[in-house]
């Protein structure tokens, strides 16, 4: 009977024990709207699980820099669901005693030894502009960091993190899964100076930045904080859609932008827009692509000319919103993520 007694009292013990091991998984929330989870922990890793905003889940393995993490899904037909970190939030529990796991990850598809010509929207790159990515570099730049700066049609969801949630599969790319793999820490970034209703304008005043990471006081606006926030080595100016009622002030401000650029060591994109808005107000037809064309050519800076990719897409890559379509459909979001990757390619080339 003691024997017995004892045996109880040694497991009632250990209930607290179990109770505080619980207690202490670590989990974690998904913050983006739609996430596609991955075989391995690689944004060129094939799509395996779709997760949702809001859900919670247990992780059970990480890798070593705590990027990605492996959770439990119910039901998923591979125990290898692996999750960015980047796209949701510690819940509970300590990601340090997730024990940490190594797997070899799958390499980029080779590049083909058949040069594979690019549409003519996409810039080729001079040896002047590659050595300003190259100065960026060599002056403490990161020179696998870019970053873009833009309006409602450059928001994380519909721009670059749609390859960080898997929306843009990059695991069929080919050659362009390196570039992925290169930049990889930039598809996850939310950029400090990509917001809806942002105009050229507002880029340059300091009362549209962060002022939580940059101080009004120093005169940066969002375009000046994002260089310097980031360290990004090349930036992508996409603007223009929000130019409607201001189309006669957008050269001056555009130009403050790509000399700032340039002034900083950054080698800067320009990028046409797929819309045609500012004729609603008046303004002549193709005004504001004209002006990102023409100061491309005279500060001699890459041109990614969205239009032009856009020109045999349904509606020109444009959600149908009656007489007034600006935001982009998803096969235009595709192209324009394309376009931006073989952009990337001939700067690193």
């Amino acid at each position: 009977m003691k024997k017995l007694i004892s045996l109880l009292f040694s497991f009632l013990m250990l209930l607290p024990t179990a109770a505080h091991a619980q207690g202490n998984e670590f989990k974690i929330t998904i913050t983006t709207p739609v996430v596609w989870l991955r075989s391995e922990p690689s944004l060129i890793a094939p799509n395996v699980q779709p997760v949702a905003k809001g859900q919670f889940y247990i992780v059970n393995a990480r890798t070593s820099d705590n990027s990605w993490w492996r959770i439990s899904v119910v039901g998923s037909k591979t125990p290898e669901t692996w999750l960015l970190a980047d796209l949701a939030a510690p819940y509970s529990g300590d990601a340090q005693s997730v024990p940490v796991l190594a797997p070899v990850l799958k390499a980029p598809s080779p590049t083909s030894k058949k040069a594979v010509p690019l549409p003519p929207w996409v810039p080729q790159i001079t040896a002047a502009q590659k050595a300003i990515y190259q100065g960026a570099v060599a002056a403490g730049k990161d020179p696998y960091m870019f970053t873009v700066v833009g309006d409602c049609n450059s928001l994380p969801p519909v721009y670059l993190q749609r390859i960080a949630s898997g929306q843009f599969n990059a695991a069929g790319l080919g050659a362009l899964q390196a570039i992925v793999q290169k930049f990889s820490k930039s598809f996850a970034r939310i950029s400090l100076a990509a917001t809806g209703g942002l105009g050229a304008a507002m880029m340059m005043d300091p009362q549209w930045a962060d002022g939580a990471l940059c101080d009004s006081k120093t005169g940066q606006g969002p375009f000046a904080c994002e260089l310097w926030v980031s360290r990004a080595s090349v930036v992508f100016i996409a603007l223009g859609t929000q130019e409607q009622y201001t189309w006669k002030d957008f050269e001056p401000h555009y130009r403050k932008m790509i000399e700032h650029a340039l002034g900083k060591g950054v080698l800067p994109v320009a990028v046409t827009k797929a819309d045609d808005i500012e004729t609603a107000a008046d303004a002549p037809s193709g005004y504001i692509n004209g002006i990102i064309r023409k100061l491309a050519i005279e500060y001699q800076i890459p041109l990614l000319d969205f239009y032009a990719a856009t020109r045999n897409l349904p509606n020109f890559g444009l959600l149908d919103e009656g007489d007034k379509d600006f935001h982009l459909s998803y096969v235009g979001m595709d192209r324009r993520m394309l376009a931006t990757l073989q952009t990337l390619a001939m700067v690193t080339k």
